[in-house]
């Protein structure tokens, strides 16, 4: 044959692949095989008068080269039918038995039909000798064809979180031999194949669509069951990483010997992320059961009863109390007797950080003082949240939406956790029937806090290339109306 017809077509051959396989990266196991192949055929053209020379030993050049591009052409072919079918790639552990079969029967081929090798008696010592072989390797061999049958079937991937037996992890490879797991303690957990195919496998990553699971908790029998599933929900609302799509669900799941048990089931992405969320959903319970004096109950059978201590004595809280709200401008002109009245209404409130306390635009009739922590106070401006103070120990909020009924005009979210007391519009209705004229201080006072509020806003928006809109007219006597209105004065 001639060369200069070979070898020229043999380079534009590989030059052609090597583009190729430069856009598509799957061909690229070709390029190396292909490129001896045609060095090869070159070689052989030139000084042995042809591309098959007559002794077979020197044909093992011009054939192993080509066995090698054949299996690895039927290995890239098997991918692409399996990632058509199955919309994912193979696992390395079947290319690997694909390729030892198909270079075992190409090896085959070339010995019987290149070296005339006979290879019946072969197989025949072969089939003896495997049996020895396979009785002695069984566990081994079991494993392997455990994993095979894994492969096929596809139950898992890589990445997937999965509990075989009592055990959970996240699959790192799958070999000949074992499955290897990444368990939640981060230790490598090694699994035979053949133990994997025996049990039963839980596969928490699939579907993809979002997952769920369930938190239970107590809740003593005096607490109604609509209040108590209100300050759950409450409670979740708060907690951030549940699917936005599919919203928690609470129900009554039974009755105990010291409390109705409530169960929660609550939905999430990604499986990895269930602790974390668990955790969040039972920080945020405490808080709110605390807010809302819901006691998780000790078992009946416990023979100490035990209550919780108050961090001070109750004389020390009520003098404490009466101290913090003297300090408090909006009661100054209250009598001690009146001081004290609102000093017993007081509720103790807990919330953590991050917490909403109020919201702007949301109805309220409660007022506010901050016993302990720090909040935010964030007004909407410029079509985002705005910081425009931090309130301490000592300082007060929500006075206007007590007295006058509107709605809260900005957000309060504690910056720590704080501890809280508050009064409603219930607490104070008392005080001002008895004495209105009281309603007349407090709103000379209030319209002072609300034209300096104004200004500070008026400050803030001008760097937002918004002007402030201050109301006109008499803004003391408008506040006085409305309490006047709003307690029936």
């Amino acid at each position: 044959m001639d060369p200069w017809v070979i070898i020229p077509a043999g380079l534009l051959a590989l030059l052609v692949l090597a583009r190729v396989a430069r856009l598509r990266p799957a061909f690229r196991p070709l390029v190396g095989p292909f490129a001896l192949f045609v060095l090869v055929v070159s070689g052989l053209t030139l000084f042995a008068g042809g591309p098959l020379p007559a002794s077979p030993w020197l044909a093992l050049l011009f054939l192993l080269p080509l066995l090698t591009l054949v299996v690895r052409g039927n290995v890239i072919a098997f991918q692409w039918l399996f990632q058509r079918r199955h919309g994912a790639s193979p696992p390395s552990l079947l290319d690997s038995v694909i390729s030892v079969v198909f270079y075992g029967v190409g090896l085959g081929a070339v010995a019987h039909y290149w070296f005339k090798l006979e290879l019946t008696p072969f197989l025949a010592t072969s089939a003896v000798v495997g049996a020895v072989v396979g009785l002695a390797l069984q566990d081994t061999l079991g494993n392997l064809f455990a994993g095979i049958a894994l492969h096929t079937e596809s139950p898992f991937r890589v990445g997937d979180w999965v509990r075989v037996a009592d055990r959970d992890g996240r699959i790192e490879q799958v070999s000949w031999r074992a499955m290897r797991l990444r368990t939640w303690d981060g230790d490598t957990l090694t699994i035979p194949n053949g133990e994997v195919a025996r049990h039963v496998m839980l596969n928490y990553s699939v579907p993809m669509a979002p997952h769920s699971r369930v938190v239970v908790v107590g809740i003593n029998y005096q607490t109604p069951p609509n209040r108590a599933i209100a300050i759950i929900r409450a409670a979740l609302a708060q907690v951030t990483g549940m699917s936005a799509g599919t919203p928690p669900n609470v129900r009554i799941a039974g009755y105990l010997e010291s409390a109705i048990q409530y169960e929660i089931r609550y939905f999430f992405g990604a499986y990895e992320d269930y602790r974390a969320i668990e955790g969040e959903i039972y920080r945020m319970i405490w808080y709110h059961f605390r807010r809302g004096g819901i006691d998780i109950p000790f078992p009946v059978r416990n023979v100490f009863m035990h209550t919780p201590a108050a961090t001070n004595p109750a004389e020390d809280l009520g003098e404490r109390l009466l101290r913090a709200v003297r300090g408090i401008d909006l009661f100054r002109s209250l009598s001690d007797g009146e001081l004290r009245t609102v000093a017993a209404r007081l509720k103790p409130l807990h919330y953590a950080a991050g917490e909403k306390i109020i919201e702007e635009g949301s109805a309220g009739d409660s007022f506010f003082l901050v016993d302990r922590g720090e909040v935010r106070v964030l007004r909407r401006l410029g079509g985002a949240p705005r910081e425009i103070a931090r309130l301490g120990e000592g300082e007060c909020f929500g006075e206007m939406a007590m007295l006058t009924g509107q709605q809260r005009t900005a957000t309060v979210v504690a910056s720590t956790d704080v501890d809280v007391f508050m009064i409603d519009k219930g607490g104070f209705q008392d005080i001002l029937s008895a004495n209105p004229d009281v309603a007349v201080d407090i709103s000379a006072l209030l319209s002072k806090r609300r034209a300096a509020l104004s200004h500070a806003e008026a400050d803030l928006t001008t760097r937002l290339n918004r002007g402030a809109d201050p109301e006109d007219g008499d803004l003391s006597q408008r506040i006085l109306d409305r309490i006047r209105s709003y307690f029936g004065l």
